[in-house]
């Protein structure tokens, strides 16, 4: 045995003890944060009650981590074909896997994530670039219950297609409209969501869908605040 060996034994316990590693590094004694996933068709304010309930949370004292939606990450892969959604929802799933192991945030807010490449699928099978086995190979692998019941909250936000023009083009600086963003495809993807919606919620009961059609966006972001805190409450294990 080296000659300070047992020294350096003596010394490493006494500062592991100090950061009190036996303890910061165990998930059954210090819970893993909640993740809470919001997706749905655009312009229905999930954007807008992110950042809103990102606001809300961390005044209430939590530590709230809002990652970059896939979209504003994944630019180098053209979204004309379905790598685009699989890696958006790769990096999603690294972020939901990576920081349900930390104890750094309390809160993290996923602006898209495994439950929104589900749906992705379905609009790649519409178009005719993936096949049945495809899709259900896809939608299997990111809804693994080794991670997809680490998700406490996930809010299927949609509004109608006029709703969402309006919005979309209430304050933009053009009126060209995307792919996704038109009156027609808004409509495929509020249905597509709430197809999805409806055949998840039997086996992921942290679901919820969300019309805001009618809300402002204040009623809009009082009544998620709402429902979050009650959804991360009733996560509490019961005494």
């Amino acid at each position: 045995m080296p000659q300070h060996a047992a020294e350096h034994e003596a010394q490493a316990q006494r500062i592991l003890a100090f950061l009190k590693a036996h303890i910061r590094y165990d998930n059954g004694f210090i819970p893993p944060p909640f993740v809470v996933e919001f997706t749905g068709s655009p312009s229905a304010g999930k954007s807008t009650t992110i950042v809103e309930l990102y606001k809300f949370l961390r005044r209430l004292g939590f530590r709230v981590f809002k990652p970059l939606e896939g979209a504003e990450q994944i630019q180098h892969i053209p979204r004309t074909t379905p790598v685009y959604n699989i890696r958006t929802g790769l990096y999603a799933l690294e972020i939901l896997l990576d920081e349900s192991y930390k104890h750094t945030y309390d809160i993290i807010l996923l602006d898209r994530g495994i439950f929104d490449v589900y749906a992705w699928m379905m609009y790649w099978h519409d178009k005719e670039k993936l096949t049945g086995p495809q899709v259900d190979l896809f939608q299997r692998f990111f809804l693994s219950p080794f991670w997809s019941d680490s998700i406490a909250a996930a809010y299927f936000m949609v509004c109608s297609p006029d709703e969402a023009m309006r919005r979309e083009l209430r304050i933009a600086l053009s009126e060209r409209l995307g792919e996704t963003t038109n009156p027609s495809s808004v409509a495929k993807l509020v249905d597509r969501y709430t197809r999805a919606y409806e055949m998840l919620k039997p086996r992921h009961p942290q679901l919820e869908l969300i019309d805001t059609t009618t809300l402002a966006e204040q009623d809009m972001v009082e009544l998620i605040g709402t429902k979050l805190l009650g959804a991360l409450e009733n996560r509490i294990p019961k005494e």
